[in-house]
């Protein structure tokens, strides 16, 4: 096999692992995620923006409080969150919020690693 095949099949396996993970979080986790920040202003807004359940809709309010989740010390100094409600959260829920995004960000930093290795 060669290099464009090879690069073809990781990035094909590295995008249909990556959007299961998020479908699965999205469609089963969003929801109790959700509930331990009912009364957080940014997500109470948010929700109500993005409420109509359609997936653009759950991905998007999934993205808010996974970011609130990444940079709790940022979100806290600006007043977005309070740090009783990142402490509510159990640790299995923030895993399941995390770990799509961190997926992500690994596969899309070792493809471009590996690219650059191979074609070098």
């Amino acid at each position: 096999m060669d290099f464009q095949t090879i690069s073809a099949i990781f990035l094909f396996v590295g995008v249909i692992v990556g959007s299961g993970v998020t479908l699965f979080a999205e469609y089963t986790k969003l929801e109790a995620l959700e509930s331990y920040f009912s009364e957080n202003k940014m997500v109470c807004d948010h929700k109500r923006f993005w409420g109509r359940n359609q997936h653009i809709d759950r991905f998007h309010r999934l993205i808010l409080i996974t970011q609130l989740l990444a940079m709790p010390k940022t979100h806290i100094k600006q007043g977005d969150v309070t740090e009783a409600e990142l402490a509510s959260v159990p640790q299995s829920l923030k895993r399941w919020a995390l770990w799509p995004s961190n997926l992500g960000m690994i596969w899309f930093f070792a493809s471009m690693i590996w690219y650059v290795w191979y074609c070098w």
